[in-house]
């Protein structure tokens, strides 16, 4: 897919008639893919984003969620307002664009407007295909759009920072998003709808004696299963607009410290130093914390009964010679057999050697305990892990346990330190009032932290009944397939599903060893470590992501920040190279965090390689001239962005050609002058 051209006609801050050209050039041998966009923040480069999304999947654009009232309001929300206060009748985007459909290249062209009369507002949605406009209805317009270009396919060509944040997080967030990006990859949500009509199908047969038994259980977990789905996608946009929020105040808290340091000098920034090593402290803390909350989790609660578990042990040591003892019974039974029916005993002396082998095995013929008192009846194997895990209870835990209580009281005295001396600062008049401005966007950042703490947890408990639900749903399917019936299509009904769940693992697992290689090859390219992992690896049911380096697992945690970012656009990469799908990339203030190492392999390696069509929009200091002039041999279009009060000023900037590549050398020598 290449889009060709995009025009705004009075959208948000673009007033009139606005016109892009995005067709990426070549000269030569060299491609050119990138589109650059540059301003200062809020002049509308972001509005690009948003109109493409728009003009593409419409109401779907906003979330799978949204109610027509939502999408009129916004629609009417993003409707220019000119320098007078009126706001603008017509408001429309066209966008023109190639894709591929079955080996044939068809161009389409997409107008979609709106616009307020009286009270009421009125869209359409015009579509042209190879210059012939579809005569379909508006819902079936809507309908070839999403079978174009589906909403979450659509999610791997939009790099907006929101996105790079999240998956360069650690935990349940990056991993969320992750295995939702995974699944609409792979057009998962076409399985679970599969399976969950063959539900609707198996509950409405009638006629089967045996099969009416196992339909209204069906049909309950049927209902049960659509009802915690529905919560959970709810939970979902509730945890997706809490975590927009954090960053917002995130980045609102680092707006007002920055202020607070240019404010007050010297103390501010002594104060900053110090709140940011109390947050260190604290989150060390929280991290020990949760050490010891895990260690109570394995063996811990055993360790605490030392006297027990050697008991245990004695038992266990005790029951396992009385099984090597029961074990030797049928040995020392045939042993003697032998002897007394053996020609070896026809003389006095060798009658003498039998009885005193007689009495030798008499001994071994003695229980080493009473059977009834064995308590333990399991394999070797299990005595052996059994006595493994007391042997750890016993000898390993206690001390990793008052390791963590030491290093715990240790940062607890440092925390009382730090507290100490952030008391002791005298507060400025000048920042003051900053500073309670300051606290007060914490306490709110501690709010949105614990809601989001909350939500976590409630999709959690969704998602284990919701996978509760599934194995229920898997043994009424067996139970169903295995009906003696002369009704094919019930019993083909109900090993589909049980298909349906094997092929989604075979898939999911196949899809994620691709991408685990994937992601190797793309952190190695644009890491300023060569060779800088050896491979990746992605749980299938957690979608937690662990690096390997030289054998061993390597904790994203150890990453900095700016590899973190890395991470998360080598991610976004590796899952473009598992779809096969040629988008483009719109890749939204792609540099902001990321040091000058790897802010040099980002523009050498990645935004001319990652796409044929690559549309960057980013601030002018992510991209200065000097930055610009070593990125321009792989640019084809550049517009510099301006804006007041009201609305968007829009250049385009001269692109001077030339006959090499970009090279990371020449990136290094721009950086360095």
């Amino acid at each position: 897919m290449i889009i060709h051209r995009l025009k705004l006609h009075n959208f948000g801050i673009y007033a009139d008639t606005v016109y892009f050209n995005l067709e990426p050039q070549s000269q030569n041998q060299y491609t050119r893919p990138i589109i650059l966009f540059r301003g200062q923040n809020g002049v509308g480069k972001s509005t690009i984003v948003e109109a493409i999304r728009l003009c593409l999947h419409g109401k779907l654009a906003l979330g799978p969620r949204v109610t027509q009232r939502e999408y009129d309001s916004y629609l009417e929300r993003r409707q220019h307002r000119f320098s007078d206060g009126e706001t603008a009748v017509l408001t429309s985007i066209e966008m023109e664009f190639d894709h591929v459909i079955l080996g044939r290249q068809h161009r389409y062209r997409i107008v979609r407007s709106w616009r307020k009369q009286t009270s009421r507002l009125s869209t359409e949605l015009l579509i042209w295909v190879n210059d012939e406009p579809s005569l379909e209805t508006e819902d079936e317009k809507e309908f070839l759009l999403r079978e174009l270009i589906p909403p979450g396919v659509a999610e791997l060509f939009f790099f907006d920072g929101e996105k790079i944040a999240t998956l360069s997080e650690t935990g349940d967030a990056s991993n969320s998003l992750l295995a939702d990006t995974v699944r609409n990859l792979l057009g998962l949500h076409l399985v679970d709808q599969l399976d969950r009509d063959l539900d609707v199908y198996l509950t409405r047969q009638t006629g089967i004696q045996e099969l009416q038994q196992y339909q209204n259980e069906l049909a309950q977990l049927h209902d049960e299963q659509e009802a915690l789905a529905q919560n959970r996608e709810t939970i979902r946009a509730q945890l997706a607009d809490c975590r927009r929020n954090l960053q917002a105040k995130q980045a609102e808290i680092g707006l007002q410290e920055e202020r607070i340091l240019r404010e007050g000098g010297s103390y501010a920034e002594r104060q900053l130093e110090k709140e940011a090593e109390h947050l260190a402290v604290k989150e060390a803390i929280a991290q020990v914390d949760q050490e010891i909350h895990e260690l109570s989790r394995q063996l811990l609660p055993f360790a605490a009964a030392p006297r027990l578990l050697q008991a245990v042990r004695t038992r266990l040591e005790k029951e396992t010679e009385f099984e090597r003892w029961e074990a030797s019974q049928p040995i020392i039974q045939e042993i003697e057999s032998n002897l007394l029916h053996s020609a070896f005993n026809e003389n006095e002396g060798q009658q003498r050697l039998i009885a005193q082998v007689q009495q030798t095995l008499q001994a071994y013929k003695v229980a080493p305990m009473p059977e009834q008192e064995v308590v333990h009846r399991v394999s070797a194997e299990k005595r052996g892990l059994l006595l493994n895990w007391i042997d750890e209870a016993l000898h390993n835990t206690p001390p990793q346990l008052v390791a963590l209580l030491q290093k715990r009281q240790q940062l607890q005295n440092d925390e009382a330190r730090i507290k100490e001396t952030l008391q002791r600062v005298p507060i400025h008049e000048l920042v003051q009032p900053l500073r309670e401005k300051l606290g007060q966007l914490n306490r709110e950042l501690g709010r949105l932290e614990a809601e989001q703490e909350r939500l976590v947890a409630e999709e959690q408990r969704l998602i284990f009944h919701l996978e509760r639900i599934v194995g229920s749903k898997r043994r009424v399917s067996e139970q169903i397939a295995g009906i003696e019936t002369d009704e094919g299509r019930i019993k083909l009904a109900a090993r589909t599903k049980l298909l349906l769940e094997q092929y989604e693992k075979q898939l999911m697992a196949q899809k994620l060893t691709q991408l685990g290689e994937q992601l190797t090859k793309r952190l190695n390219q644009l890491s300023r470590k060569r060779n800088f992992i050896e491979r990746v690896t992605i749980d299938p049911d957690t979608f937690s992501v662990t690096l390997y380096r030289a054998g061993k697992p390597f904790p994203r945690a150890q990453l900095s920040a700016g590899e973190d970012q890395i991470f998360a656009i080598a991610t976004l990469w590796a899952l473009r190279e598992v779809s096969g799908r040629p988008l483009p990339v719109i890749i939204d203030t792609p540099l902001s965090r990321l040091d000058d190492e790897h802010r040099r392999t980002m523009l050498a390696e990645f935004m001319p390689q990652v796409a044929q069509q690559v549309i960057v929009l980013a601030t002018n200091v992510e991209i200065d001239d000097a930055t610009f002039r070593f990125l321009e041999p792989a640019v084809s279009h550049a517009y510099l962005l301006n804006a007041d009060s009201t609305m968007t000023q829009v250049r385009e900037q001269q692109v001077a050609y030339r006959t090499s590549a970009i090279s990371l050398e020449e990136v290094t020598i721009h950086a360095a002058k």
